[in-house]
């Protein structure tokens, strides 16, 4: 009640100073136009709250195995109202599920894959672009490292082997069962699991001379495995 009063003294003043056609037009105008930038202004907001659990995805292949581990994307946006989800990328090796799909809770779960069958060894780069309605966007660089692949030297014998020793600090924040090594050829990806009880040191064998080995140490108690340590390697010699 209080804002139609005034835009009808507002008008009344203007009519007994100026012609009527003109002092209609800058109320109506400022009226529209002062809507117009309210709307802008929401839609602007619900763009900037939409959000993902990670800034950014990193895989890990070796040429000629198998496909990476899938990843899991969480998107958050700040409503609840239904919405149109899509996901889209710009890479032939890079697929995400869902594509399309109606948003009716605050968040959704994005599977990305990296099918990397026939690349050759490198880096490769691309990005996956999450829309949430027409205004929210939002871009998630995704990173796949591919490794040669490990060619046995050519020889009738047997290959030369040694071991390389582990150390690592003991976790003192929980009740701890024991201790897993992981050991591959590939960042990231173990091809033999050690379990190694409650020591704090390991020596891994059977590691072929020449060879790059990666390593990291996970500790685990009857509530699960916790997540790995930071990635070591060592060349065997």
């Amino acid at each position: 009640m209080i804002m139609r009063h005034f835009f009808e003294a507002h008008t009344y003043q203007a009519v007994r100073s100026h012609p009527p056609t003109r002092a209609l037009v800058p109320s109506r105008y400022w009226q529209v136009f002062g809507l117009t930038a309210i709307l802008c202004l929401g839609f602007a907001a619900e763009g900037l709250a939409l959000t993902t659990s990670r800034t950014a995805l990193t895989f890990h292949a070796v040429q000629g195995g198998p496909n990476p581990y899938s990843q899991l994307l969480y998107v958050y946006r700040s409503g609840s109202t239904p919405a149109t989800l899509t996901t889209s990328d710009n890479a032939t090796w890079l697929w995400e599920s869902p594509q399309t799909a109606t948003i009716k809770t605050t968040s959704a779960k994005v599977i990305v894959n990296c099918p990397a069958s026939g690349l050759g060894a490198g880096t490769y780069k691309a990005n996956i672009t999450i829309k949430m309605g027409t205004w929210g966007s939002k871009v998630v660089p995704v990173t796949l490292i591919v490794s040669p692949a490990t060619v046995p030297p050519p020889s009738s014998s047997p290959p030369v082997t040694s071991t390389a020793t582990l150390t690592w600090n003991a976790v003192t924040s929980t009740s701890v069962s024991g201790y897993k090594v992981y050991v591959g050829e590939a960042p990231h990806l173990y091809s033999r699991t050690v379990t190694v009880g409650k020591v704090t040191s390991s020596t891994v064998n059977s590691l072929t001379v020449g060879r790059m080995y990666y390593f990291a140490v996970t500790a685990y108690n009857s509530a699960g495995e916790s997540t790995p340590s930071n990635e070591v390697s060592k060349t065997i010699q």
